[in-house]
């Protein structure tokens, strides 16, 4: 499927080349939430790791947030979602408030 392609005025999302999942580029807002889960549905039918970087990404709405601790929620071990993000967007800090440390199916990369 190629629901894994998706653009609009702030936000491109493209496939990953190396792992099952999606790079984005731009900002990601609440308007992004269902192409942003349906590509991920999507890449877990395929790995047990499923791979979303963001380390191109300047803003992450908290709404996005939420949908990515839902999934992660819904994965059972060994799936699981690894988000890989800049420093600057501030992920490990934000996602406390989304017990994201508590969650055995949901990594955090910070670069």
């Amino acid at each position: 499927m190629m629901r894994d392609y998706f653009a609009d005025e702030l936000l491109l999302m493209m496939p990953l080349f190396d792992a099952p999942g999606v790079r984005l580029r731009g900002e990601v807002t609440g308007a992004h939430c269902g192409p942003l889960a349906l590509a991920l549905t999507d890449a877990a039918v395929r790995t047990d790791e499923v791979v979303l970087d963001l380390t191109d990404v300047q803003f992450v709405s908290n709404s996005i947030l939420e949908v990515l601790t839902i999934l992660a929620h819904r994965f059972t071990p060994p799936r699981h979602l690894l988000v890989k993000a800049g420093a600057d967007l501030r992920l490990r800090e934000r996602t406390t408030a989304y017990g994201w440390e508590q969650i055995a199916t949901v990594r955090l990369e910070e670069a």
